[in-house]
């Protein structure tokens, strides 16, 4: 099957991305006192896995806003930032150390055919009362599994980088890059420059908060 017409879409909007990047049309300063200002904020995705459609789908309301908002000769700042505080980080990387305590590294996790089972089958109609386990987010994402390592395999994180995510400044590091690059290659227009994530690594806005 020939993938010359898409080939031929994805050069014309790699150019015109790199077209962008070398004149630094996005990039927004101060010094411009003759024109009206727009500032466009989103709440920041958080640092613990990829993006997904739905951050494509929030951040497009911003990118719409930004574009029309400088079609119509507006000096616009957007900004992107990365949040990376609170506990689902910590929680993450505290059950990975676990798991690598208790099942080796890599992990060898126990069988769960048993316990799955056992929720399949759960009759409702002879007893009210059974119990049938529901899916959270993150099973729903990334498969039948219980276990952080096996969160992280869903990711597509080769198992010898996985470790390394029991320190939680690993997830600082990694998962903002990857962020700014699945965004740049869907054409944002933010002001790179600007970029910043929400931690004490980041004292100035660490402070602010």
């Amino acid at each position: 099957m020939s993938t010359a017409k898409r080939d031929f879409l994805i050069d014309i909007e790699k150019r015109y991305q790199k077209k962008w990047e070398d004149e630094k049309i996005f990039e927004s300063n101060a010094e411009k006192q003759d024109s009206d200002k727009y500032f466009t904020c989103i709440p920041y995705p958080y640092m613990n896995g990829r993006l997904h459609l739905g951050h494509c789908f929030t951040i497009t309301k911003a990118e719409y806003a930004s574009r029309y908002q400088r079609l119509k000769g507006k000096n616009v700042l957007f900004p992107f930032a990365y949040h990376c505080t609170g506990m689902p980080i910590k929680a993450c990387a505290d059950k990975l150390t676990y798991e690598m305590a208790t099942f080796g590294c890599p992990p060898i996790f126990p069988d769960e055919d048993d316990e799955v089972q056992v929720e399949e089958t759960a009759d409702f109609e002879k007893d009210p009362t059974a119990y049938k386990k529901k899916k959270g987010k993150m099973e729903m994402k990334f498969g039948n599994t219980k276990y952080q390592w096996g969160i992280m395999e869903g990711m597509g994180i080769p198992a010898n980088e996985i470790p390394k995510f029991a320190t939680t400044d690993h997830w600082l590091s990694y998962f903002p890059p990857h962020c700014m690059q699945d965004l740049k290659d869907m054409g944002l227009s933010a002001d790179w420059r600007r970029g910043f994530i929400t931690t004490e690594v980041n004292p100035y806005y660490d402070s602010f908060v």
